[in-house]
């Protein structure tokens, strides 16, 4: 079994949000991922890590998957109105047809069997339910800064694997929709709007990619 490179960061997982730059950030990718969610009534997310997304996100029924025993005893205290189960991607622990919708975010860059993990959520989902995976573009200055944290064995960048849009596309298809967000570069000063816009325009790859499929 593989050692759990989230174990000591879970208590200040989301300490980086209430920084200025993590607080902008973070509200990209909301505002990113709220436009592709889907209706209905029940949500499951793989990896749900802190519940920081459980927590925000519209559904009347809400499960966590965590394989994370540090990260999901967080999760719990934070969110106690979500069901909250130990358990990896690869194997998920409910019958076929359980979900309107299946939630994978920056989770895929650190499981062991990214196919394996996509066909077991779309497994789970009920018909014309809907799969929302995001990703960290492993085309974008952000990747090329978690690589380098990887090389010098810091924490949990040693174990990720990024995929780029054409990745994801390759093992599921064209997507419904999709989203990108988080243009600017990691060093950027504020305002961060501005540096996210001069980002775009300078054809920088968003740090978040988000992909909806049926």
């Amino acid at each position: 079994m593989r050692e759990d490179p989230f174990a000591p960061l879970a208590e200040a997982y989301e300490a980086w949000y209430e920084t200025p730059l993590g607080a902008f950030v973070i509200a990209e990718e909301e505002r990113a991922l709220r436009w592709l969610l889907p209706p209905g009534e029940s949500l499951l997310e793989v990896g749900a890590g802190t519940g920081y997304w459980l927590k925000r996100l519209p559904y009347a029924k809400k499960v966590g998957l965590e394989p994370s025993l540090a990260m999901l005893r967080v999760g719990q205290k934070q969110v106690p109105e979500a069901t909250w189960v130990a358990g990896r991607g690869e194997a998920l622990p409910f019958p076929e047809k359980s979900f309107d919708a299946v939630l994978i975010f920056t989770v895929l860059e650190f499981v062991e069997d990214v196919e394996r993990v996509l066909l077991e959520a779309r497994r789970v989902l009920r018909p014309r339910g809907s799969l929302v995976v995001g990703i960290l573009e492993a085309l974008s200055p952000w990747a090329a800064l978690y690589r380098r944290l990887g090389e010098q064995g810091v924490t949990p960048w040693a174990q990720a694997r990024f995929l780029a849009r054409e990745d994801l596309e390759g093992l599921l298809g064209p997507p419904e929709v999709e989203g990108k967000a988080v243009f600017l570069a990691p060093e950027a000063k504020p305002p961060f709007a501005e540096a996210d816009g001069a980002g775009k325009r300078a054809g920088n790859r968003g740090a978040l990619y988000l992909g909806r499929w049926r």
